[in-house]
């Protein structure tokens, strides 16, 4: 190869790296309580560090393991590094991801970050508590059962009072991003590969920060 060419080829392969957009990752300190059917002994239980983007989670536990999950087609369900079913639930400040025979409950630091807070605005009009990450805000159940499709669903947020802040794509999965006018909780709505509404869920305070 020509050095000209190779010289090309370099400078096209370093502007294409630079052009990725840097991912962002929202992270707390948490305490891990780790379960499995018939075992006695906990020592992965303890501090463990959560990170979730792009609707994927990492679990770091004390003993060194990560567990790493990715979303499947249905909210709050997972697979493992391992290809196993793993379904969360979430319980005020706590998330319980559960196998078929083992469990981990991740409870969040007080003030950790993976509770929104109530706003002064939102206490003052009397409003719903903040809600949780990884549910369905109640004002837009009915917006993720509809069929709406792509560009809809950001006319059908807006008119509930909700701005666009930023998109996230994940294979043929994009994750929206979208903040309260009223209170500014982040709601994150999935959207497949044919821009169909998977989920409408709330997300972290991080999450719609450009």
């Amino acid at each position: 190869m020509k050095l000209s060419t190779f010289l090309s080829v370099s400078v096209l392969t370093v502007t294409a790296v630079a052009a990725i957009p840097t991912v962002l990752a929202d992270s707390a300190d948490a305490n891990c309580q780790v379960r499995k059917d018939g075992d006695t002994k906990h020592g992965a239980s303890g501090p463990c560090t959560f990170s979730q983007r792009q609707g994927y989670i990492d679990i770091d536990l004390r003993n060194g393991d990560t567990i790493s999950l990715s979303p499947a087609n249905q909210p709050n369900h997972y697979r493992d590094q391992s290809g196993k079913t793993v379904v969360r639930t979430v319980s005020g400040n706590t998330q319980e991801f559960k196998w078929e025979h083992r469990k981990v409950v991740v409870t969040f630091n007080q003030g950790g970050g993976y509770n929104e807070p109530q706003s002064q605005h939102q206490h003052k009009h009397n409003q719903a508590p903040a809600g949780e990450v990884g549910q369905t805000p109640r004002d837009l159940i009915d917006i993720q059962n509809s069929m709406l499709v792509g560009g809809e669903v950001e006319d059908a947020m807006a008119d509930r009072g909700y701005r666009h802040v930023r998109d996230e794509v994940s294979g043929a999965d994009v994750y929206s991003y979208y903040q309260s006018r009223a209170n500014s909780q982040c709601v994150v709505v999935r959207l497949d590969g044919e821009r169909q509404i998977m989920s409408i869920v709330y997300g972290t305070p991080q999450g719609c920060r450009h």
